[in-house]
């Protein structure tokens, strides 16, 4: 987790960052105005081709199927120069309309056309599952692809990229699960029995949660916090 203002880590979500004092009253001082819903296409100033959210909307559906509780939108704007892409990510994602626990999983790219920069902004639920070293090159591809005005391509690009690593961070977690809740279940070594014991009771394991082990988070709400997203 990064401070949206002075970029320092941070291991946990914190209201106001101990290393600059930013917090998110700065970001609606900066930018004084209504935030959009956020939808899977932002576009207010009509940077877009027509009909790109039709034309992605398939691919965004197969995200959806394979991480259900993840949300994902796409904002371009053309900022004023100097104007920080990560505070407005950062606004945009905390100040947007009808903000509920889904908020926590929901995961907003920000382009600035008129700095060529992305900025991938998520939920605190999601941040640990998101490895900037490696959502990097997929940034950087969708990057080359507006460039190019293929808006289409980069996108639908974007969002197979998405799946992909959104599976095997469910993967790698599931695995970590797993490997915790075998040694929590492993069976007492027979020379730690007591003496007076002819055999050991079975316990009976505790039930597998087959559901993508991020879904047990779905009912914590969402807080304003630089690193809540």
């Amino acid at each position: 987790m990064a401070c949206p203002h002075c970029q320092s880590k941070l291991e946990q979500p914190e209201d106001t960052c101990r290393h600059c004092d930013f917090d998110l009253s700065q970001c609606r001082k900066a930018f004084p105005f209504a935030a959009p819903p956020l939808a899977l296409v932002i576009d207010p100033a009509k940077l877009l081709p027509d009909g790109i959210e039709k034309e992605i909307r398939q691919t965004y559906q197969k995200v959806r199927k394979r991480a259900r509780q993840v949300e994902l939108s796409f904002c371009f704007v053309r900022l004023q120069a100097g104007v920080s892409i990560e505070e407005f990510a950062f606004w945009l994602h905390n100040t947007a309309p009808g903000a509920d626990e889904s908020r926590a999983w929901h995961l907003l790219v920000v382009g600035d056309l008129t700095s060529g920069r992305l900025t991938l902004t998520t939920g605190y639920a999601l941040e640990p599952f998101i490895k900037p070293e490696i959502w990097e090159a997929a940034l950087q591809e969708l990057a080359a692809c507006i460039a190019d005005g293929q808006w289409k391509e980069g996108l639908n690009g974007f969002l197979v990229d998405v799946r992909v690593l959104l599976t095997g961070a469910w993967q790698t977690a599931e695995r970590r699960r797993q490997k915790t809740h075998r040694r929590r279940e492993a069976p007492i070594p027979s020379s730690a029995q007591p003496k007076d014991r002819e055999s050991a009771e079975k316990e009976s394991p505790e039930p597998t949660d087959e559901e993508d082990p991020v879904s047990k988070d779905r009912g914590r709400t969402q807080r304003e916090s630089v690193t809540s997203s």
